[in-house]
């Protein structure tokens, strides 16, 4: 049976903030902008450990490890 990837590994990415449809200070603009810059890191990493758990259940199943 082959091993399956750990639910936190497979999670939907949070999208962006919505910013709503009212002006915002340079303050809020700024507190949103690391906001998404957090949940993009947080999605680019646990993509990039999920290819590398298939990678390694892989080359697992062909004897490479």
């Amino acid at each position: 049976m082959l091993r399956k990837p750990d639910s936190t590994l497979t999670a939907r990415c949070l999208g962006p903030i919505d910013l709503g449809d009212k002006a915002l200070t340079q303050a809020q603009l700024e507190k949103l902008w690391i906001t998404d810059r957090e949940r993009l890191l947080t999605c680019i990493r646990r993509h990039l450990a999920l290819r590398d758990f298939y990678a390694d259940r892989d080359a697992g199943l062909e004897g490479g490890k």
